[in-house]
C-alpha cells in the first residue's frame, strides 16, 4: 500500500470516527441499539490495538509513521498538524478547521462546529473558540517563519459564535521581535465579528532549529 493511499484511509477513518462522535452527542437510540453499536466499537478497539504507537506527543508529527519532517503548505496550513486536537485530520476530537495563508503575515481559514462543540444553547462553547484561536494565532506566527509556545492568550466573546454555520477565521502576526511575537485574530459570521483574540507567544530553539538527521520533527518553513 502507498503512503498516500495509507494516509487517505487514516483520515476517512478520523472522518468516521468525528461522525461517530457526534451521533453519539445526538443520539437517543433506544437500549437495544446502543448495545448494539458499544458491540460494534469494541471490535473496532480489538482491531486496532494491536498496531497501536507511543509517539513524542508532537501534534505536528505522524507517531505512526516513520516519514520524516512534515512541512506547512501555503494553502493548507493545518497539513502540518496531523495530531492536532484543534485542526488534525488524523484526530477525530478536532473540529473540521482549515486554514491558508492569506497575505505575508496573515493567515484565513474557515470553520463549521457541529453540536459536538456546543456551549450555550445553539452557539459554540467558550473553550473551544479559545482553543481554535490558539492555533490561528500560532499559525499567524509560523507563517512568518518562526513559532512559539503561548505566553498569554486574550479572548473577547462579543456575541455568539452559532453552530452548523460557515465561520471565518482571520488572523494576523502583528509583532515579531526576537522572542516574542504578538498576534490578533477574528471569528466572523457574515462579516460580523462575533470573537476577537490577542495572543503573547515566545519562540523556542526547540520549535525552530531543523531536525537532526534521522529524527521525526516538525520543521518550520
Amino acid at each position: 500500500m502507498s503512503d498516500a493511499t495509507h494516509i487517505s484511509q487514516l483520515e476517512q477513518l478520523n472522518t468516521d470516527a468525528s461522525q461517530l462522535i457526534e451521533h453519539l452527542r445526538s443520539s437517543h437510540a433506544p437500549v437495544e441499539v446502543i448495545a448494539e453499536a458499544s458491540a460494534h466499537i469494541q471490535k473496532a478497539l480489538q482491531v486496532l490495538a494491536p498496531s497501536l504507537q507511543q509517539g513524542e506527543g508532537w501534534s505536528t508529527i505522524s507517531i505512526a509513521s516513520d516519514v520524516p519532517g512534515i512541512a506547512w503548505q501555503d494553502d493548507d496550513l493545518t497539513a502540518c498538524m496531523p495530531y492536532s486536537p484543534i485542526s488534525g485530520r488524523r484526530n477525530p476530537v478536532a473540529p473540521p478547521v482549515r486554514l491558508w495563508k492569506h497575505a505575508a503575515r496573515e493567515v484565513a481559514g474557515e470553520v463549521i462546529f457541529s453540536p459536538t462543540y456546543a456551549g450555550p444553547p445553539d452557539s459554540v462553547h467558550g473553550g473551544i473558540i479559545a482553543a481554535v484561536f490558539d492555533e490561528l494565532l500560532a499559525m499567524a506566527n509560523v507563517i512568518t517563519g518562526r513559532a512559539g509556545f503561548t505566553a498569554t492568550l486574550t479572548i473577547r466573546y462579543r456575541r455568539k459564535t452559532p453552530l452548523n454555520t460557515p465561520i471565518e477565521l482571520w488572523g494576523i502576526n502583528e509583532v515579531n521581535e526576537g522572542r516574542r511575537q504578538v498576534s490578533r485574530a477574528e471569528f466572523r459570521v457574515n462579516g460580523e465579528v462575533t470573537a476577537s483574540a490577542e495572543g503573547v507567544f515566545i519562540c523556542k530553539d526547540e520549535l525552530n532549529e531543523p531536525p537532526k538527521e534521522g529524527e521525526d520533527k516538525f520543521t518550520i518553513g
